[in-house]
Parts: C-alpha cells; sequence; structure tokens
C-alpha cells in the first residue's frame, strides 16, 4: 500500500506498517478497539495528534502493555 499523506489509509485496518495490519502486529491492541473506531480512523489524523491511543479501551493487561509499547515506538 502506498501510504501518502495518510488521508486514505485506515490506521487500524489497512496494511500500512511495514506491509502489515495492527492486527498482525499487536492483535490484543487491535482487540481494545471498537469496531467502529477501526474503519474511521486514518492514518494521518491517528499520527497527527497521536490520538491512536485513545482509541483503546483500559484493559491492558502486561502482554497488552508490551505490544501498545511496541507499536508506539
Amino acid at each position: 500500500m502506498q501510504l501518502g499523506n495518510g488521508t486514505e489509509a485506515l490506521f487500524w485496518e489497512d496494511r500500512w506498517l511495514h506491509g502489515q495490519r495492527i492486527q498482525e502486529l499487536a492483535p490484543r491492541v487491535y482487540d481494545l478497539v471498537p469496531p467502529r473506531t477501526r474503519n474511521l480512523r486514518m492514518v494521518s489524523t491517528a499520527m497527527e495528534d497521536g490520538s491512536w491511543a485513545m482509541d483503546i479501551s483500559s484493559n491492558f493487561g502486561p502482554e497488552t502493555l508490551q505490544q501498545f509499547l511496541a507499536l508506539w515506538q
């Protein structure tokens, strides 16, 4: 996928990060994002203000936290 400026790529659903979807890289984090949000959040806005982190519910266990931190980097 050609990312461009991120206005046409969905943050949670498209293969924009190293050719992979977030679900493949951080499945536990992905599972904590409501489906409606997954289908609306664009890469451009998610990265601009860090809003992607606010999409995730707060039910973090140790493994989820580890995936979140890896994704944050």
